[in-house]
This record gives C-alpha cells, structure tokens and sequence, in this order.
C-alpha cells in the first residue's frame, strides 16, 4: 500500500543522489518503521497485522505494511530583463517503509515461523516496488523543474513549479494504484498461507 505527500521532509537514513545530479540538487532517504506483533501461526500474524498495521489514508483502511513518501523543492532563481527562470532546481524525497515485527519467535513452531518468512519478504518486496516509483518520481520532478519555461515573474514561475509538483505526484498516485491492483496475487499467496495451505 502506498502513502502519499508533497511537502515537509526530514532527511533520516540512507541518502542517494542521482548519476550527472549535484549532491545538493537531489537527495533521496529511506528508512524502515516496525510495529511489533504477537502470534504463534500465521493465522495469528494476519490477524494482528489487520489489527495494529498501519492506517493507510489512501485506500481508508488498515494495511499490513506501508510506503509512504515526502517530496519537497526547493527553486533558485534568475532574474534578466523582467523575466524569471530556473538557475538551479532542488527536491528532497523521503520514504518510509512501516513493516511488521514479530515480538518473539521463540516460541513459534517452525512450520509457522516459515510461513512468516514468507509472508514478510512478500510485503517487503511489494512496499519497496512502491519506494522504486518513489525514487523515479523524485530524479523526473527534479529534471522537469530545471526545465521549466521562463516565466513573465517569479511568482508565476513559482505556481508552475507547483503545479507541475502536483500533476507528477498525481500521476505517480495513479501508477502506484494501478500496482495494487495488478500485485493482488502476492496477496493471495499470502492468503494462502495464513489459510493453512
């Protein structure tokens, strides 16, 4: 499940910069969340995800794990003879990826703690697809800012940086909905499991 914002971002984990991008003009953070989690089967692990994960916004309802994102930017700009133009474009991405965690395994039968294993990597390798579009979103806004026209004012240049913001993060919002929908058979491999198959 994804989460989605546009402004506010702390820098917290992993920084990556882009190939041919200065390290100040694209800067791009993960880092991992957990929330803990009781059982001694999969059947136990579903139903504590579907009760403690986290509340995904986007689809109004409790997710077993979540990737969410921030993106902020940031223009500096050049002024000639009226007019306004990009001199140097910054974006900032944040991804954060909240996952289960079991509290103990210790007493978990082997069988089941396979089936965790399982269920886990399932859930990680759909949520980081999610952080994959994240990170392209991120390298696209900070290419179309660069190249956004000269504007009659730096106002206006301003509001075009925002809307071009707001109809990336849209787009992005739609392709990460449209995985969703094709990934529904991670979840039935999943469902799968905790039904004892």
């Amino acid at each position: 499940m994804s989460g989605i914002r546009i402004l506010g971002v702390a820098l917290i984990g992993l920084i990556f910069t882009a190939p041919g991008v200065g390290a100040m003009d694209l800067k791009i953070s993960e880092r991992n969340k957990y929330y803990r989690i009781n059982g001694k089967s999969a059947q136990d692990f579903a139903l504590a995800m579907s009760r403690k994960g986290p509340y995904s916004r986007q689809h109004r309802r409790r997710a077993w794990a979540t990737a969410g994102r921030e993106l902020s930017f940031q223009l500096e700009r050049r002024k000639s003879r009226g007019k306004c133009a990009v001199k140097r474009a910054k974006v900032s991405m944040e991804i954060t990826y909240t996952l289960p965690k079991l509290r103990s395994k210790s007493r978990v039968p082997k069988r089941e703690l396979k089936k965790w294993r399982l269920m886990l990597g399932l859930l990680k390798k759909h949520e980081q697809t999610h952080g994959r579009f994240y990170r392209e979103l991120a390298r696209k806004a900070q290419k179309s800012l660069r190249r956004l026209p000269t504007a009659s004012s730096c106002r206006q240049l301003e509001q075009s940086a925002l809307q071009l913001v707001r109809r990336l993060s849209e787009e992005d919002r739609v392709r990460n909905d449209r995985f969703d929908e094709r990934d529904g058979r991670n979840y039935r491999r999943m469902s799968r499991l905790y039904n004892g198959s």
